[in-house]
């Protein structure tokens, strides 16, 4: 397997890629909460996060608008 093939399935659900990335994921943040500790770990995570929104969409008030949307799907009433 060529290393852009790689790339492309590593963030397909179901591929060997995608599980050694989310291995390696895994590893780098039981490193960083054995080392540095749980709560600095999950605030390096959330500027990760953000960063990645930052850079990472494009239009960013579709994407928002998105999430709250699917998060205030209405529910049948029973």
């Amino acid at each position: 397997m060529d290393f852009k093939t790689f790339t492309s399935q590593m963030f397909t659900p179901g591929t060997v890629p995608c599980t050694i990335f989310g291995v390696l994921v895994g590893l780098i943040f039981a490193i960083l909460c054995l080392t540095i500790g749980v709560g600095k770990a999950l605030l390096i995570g959330l500027f990760c996060l953000v960063g990645a929104f930052v850079g990472g969409v494009k239009n960013k008030s579709a994407f928002i608008r998105r999430i709250i949307l699917y998060f205030h799907k209405d529910e049948e009433k029973y």
